[in-house]
């Protein structure tokens, strides 16, 4: 008698009654694109760590100027369990962000839960960017990089995660950090938003999904195992003082938790905050339609707000 699903993900990821886990396999064609010199905008993948598989892709715009680039780290989402920097949309997402803001992109494949729960994600992420100032960085990243102007970029699940790593940065020296982006942050506590209220499980993103993905990815052992896990909502306070740019969907369940944080920021004082709102979309616009208009303007958004660097 086979054992039964006790928790189920979109049919991507199950978890059987006797903690056998099965995944449905994203790191292949047609999911999966692999990194090409040959695309419009070049794109290579480093090993970091092959101890945990911590491995990165690197993007350079089409065209090198004979200044130097600023680099900006991404953190992509999928609630902590899902894809990778060469899934074919994030991969796509990151390739435009490169061209778009004449950036290179530096987009980190962290670990997945429930094989390997939160803090494994911080800890990876952690790594990478110790690893972006290493002498052995210098030999994949192209020579106009500048890191002295470091943008560090999350959405959803990848927002928190940079948010926890900058919140707990002891030990991680940043001196080249110029800004944070954070495009639809997955945040969470028990207490509902009346955002999430509004929930008819019928969207990109369902309460069904949000609490499932915190259910697979928050570590076992640590009190509470819900939602007020400190994890879920890292202080506001604890982002650095640099430029911070906050990105939410009206149609995403989780706006109100981006609302409450630029909140929490400007009565901090901090003042290069801001927040743009795209009323009419979802969770995840920005890689679930790369060409799409909001997507578009979102590019805009944000290569002015590197260029300010």
């Amino acid at each position: 008698m086979h054992p039964e699903v006790a928790i189920d993900l979109l049919g991507l990821i199950q978890v059987q009654t006797d903690g056998t886990i099965t995944r449905q396999d994203l790191d292949k064609p047609p999911f999966f694109v692999p990194a090409s010199a040959s695309d419009h905008v070049p794109s290579v993948d480093v090993t970091i760590d092959p101890a945990t598989k911590l491995w990165a892709r690197i993007y350079r715009p089409p065209v090198l100027a004979d200044k130097p680039l600023p680099v900006i780290v991404y953190v992509h989402g999928g609630g902590f369990c899902l894809f990778t920097p060469g899934y074919k949309d994030y991969h796509r997402h990151a390739a435009r962000l490169a061209s778009a803001t004449s950036s290179i992109v530096f987009s980190v494949a962290y670990r997945l839960a429930p094989e390997h729960r939160l803090p494994a994600a911080f800890d990876d992420v952690r790594a990478a960017l110790l690893w972006l100032f290493s002498s052995d960085a210098q030999h994949h990243l192209s020579a106009s990089a500048d890191l002295s102007r470091l943008i560090i970029m999350g959405d959803s699940a990848g927002g928190n995660i940079i948010h926890n790593v900058l919140a707990s940065s002891e030990g991680l020296e940043l001196p080249g950090l110029r800004g944070v982006v954070l495009l639809q942050p997955y945040y969470g506590t028990e207490e509902r938003t009346e955002s999430e209220k509004e929930s008819d499980e019928q969207g990109v993103l369902t309460i069904k999904n949000i609490d499932t993905c915190w259910v697979l990815a928050l570590p076992e052992s640590d009190q509470p195992t819900n939602r007020d896990h400190p994890f879920c909502s890292p202080p506001a306070e604890r982002l650095p003082e640099v430029g911070v740019m906050v990105v939410t969907g009206g149609r995403d369940l989780l706006r109100d938790r981006s609302v409450m944080l630029v909140e929490e920021l400007k009565k901090l004082g901090r003042k290069a905050v801001e927040l743009h709102v795209f009323p009419e979309e979802d969770h995840a616009f920005y890689v679930r339609s790369v060409d799409g208009e909001a997507s578009t303007e979102l590019m805009s958004l944000i290569s002015t707000f590197v260029s300010q660097f």
